[in-house]
């Protein structure tokens, strides 16, 4: 998560960065007690703060990017180069992935949206490590048989029609109409 700039921590151990921590823009990654000294204990554990100095590849390209403004605001740049506070409870990852996690974040919300809402992974089928990579494989399988099938990505009615037809609820030449009926909206469109 992101912490404000003005966030009370107390530092327990400063851990030591890689060059690639550094090439990536990491300016320090510490083990902290987070909170005041009143709230201290409703943390159970350390927490591991990592400060990263950011820079938009894009304005340096030209790019006009509009200001940003969080419903606190909190934060509010037109700058392309800014500072970010993150905190995680995550010691075994290195300060350059949870960098990296932390800038693909919408790009992993967006797949996971994806998953539940379009392929209708609403719950997991598994608990397991092997059980839930089966499951995003299988999902992933159908969406590009999919995809194959009716020549576009896949859509929330398409995929719908597809289990209607293999609950024996909807009939082949129902779900051949649908597909036709995508390819013929393709067409119109071009």
């Amino acid at each position: 998560m992101r912490l404000r700039d003005n966030a009370s921590y107390e530092t327990i151990e400063e851990r030591t960065l890689s060059e690639a921590d550094r090439k990536v823009g990491i300016e320090f990654d510490r083990v902290v007690w987070l909170g005041s000294k009143q709230k201290r204990n409703n943390f159970s554990k350390p927490m591991r703060i990592i400060q990263l100095h950011y820079y938009d590849v894009r304005a340096l390209l030209g790019h006009k990017r509009k200001s940003r403004v969080s419903s606190k605001k909190t934060f509010r740049t037109r700058s392309p180069e800014h500072t970010l506070l993150l905190a995680t409870d995550r010691m075994d990852l290195s300060a350059e992935l949870i960098g990296l996690i932390y800038r693909y974040r919408w790009q992993i919300e967006l797949f996971f949206r994806w998953f539940k809402c379009i392929l209708g992974c609403q719950h997991l089928l598994a608990l397991s490590q092997n059980g839930i990579t089966i499951q995003v494989y299988c999902a992933l399988i159908a969406s590009l048989l999919i995809r194959l099938w009716t020549g576009r990505k896949p859509t929330k009615r398409t995929f719908e029609m597809i289990c209607l037809y293999f609950q024996g609820w909807a009939s082949l030449e129902e779900l051949i109409e649908h597909i036709e009926g995508l390819k013929s909206q393709d067409q119109k469109q071009q």
